[in-house]
């Protein structure tokens, strides 16, 4: 799955998330598109503003680096985190907190997260994320633990239940760099795992 297209008639070096392309034809519709180059922007779209970098809803320009080195690294930068943030605003994220939810409102919770299929968790230190669906749980396992819940054995039920866990120390090597550029939010790793895996 891609989060966006760039055009660039130059070799540019991003995410697999992107769909890179040279030609305006091969672009995926309904994704934003960043294209690079001044020169295209200004022979393509000549009622163009140079300070405004919007062209039309989902359509960005930005120069080459060659043209201006400064603009392009940051306008990439700024495409690239607003495709991952059209994504993961999508995702309705929870917090579990064992001290303030009603035993009704975990009931149903519990009732929605048997019912996934493709549940995707990712578990970091102390703390699991199930995500699927546009949908997210964040339990922390030292709370569960505080409150005299065996953490082991429902990190063991979520980890039976789940399509695909994946655990800090086998993955997040694979995802640093990305998270990294992303305000280090470990708990996006599911949503970008979903992202590669289709």
């Amino acid at each position: 799955m891609k989060v966006g297209n760039i055009f660039s008639s130059v070799k540019i070096s991003v995410s697999d998330d992107f769909n890179v392309v040279n030609s305006m034809d091969k672009i995926i519709d309904g994704l934003p598109t960043l294209i690079i180059g001044w020169d295209y922007v200004h022979k393509h779209y000549p009622d163009y503003d140079i300070f405004d970098k919007k062209l039309s809803n989902n359509l960005y320009w930005t120069y080459k680096s060659v043209e201006k080195r400064d603009s392009f690294e940051e306008d990439l930068y700024y495409f690239t985190q607003l495709c991952y943030n059209i994504i993961f605003d999508k995702v309705k994220y929870y917090f579990i907190d064992p001290f303030t939810i009603k035993k009704k409102t975990l009931h149903k919770i519990i009732r929605k997260v048997s019912s996934i299929t493709n549940l995707i968790t990712y578990k970091h230190d102390e703390m699991l994320y199930l995500y699927a669906d546009n949908f997210m749980l964040g339990i922390n396992l030292e709370m569960v633990d505080y409150i005299g819940l065996n953490k082991y054995k429902l990190t063991d039920k979520i980890k039976q239940k789940s399509y695909i866990f994946l655990d800090k120390d086998v993955i997040f090597i694979e995802y640093k760099t990305r998270i990294e550029k992303l305000g280090n939010r470990v708990k996006l790793i599911p949503i970008l795992y979903s992202i590669d895996h289709g």
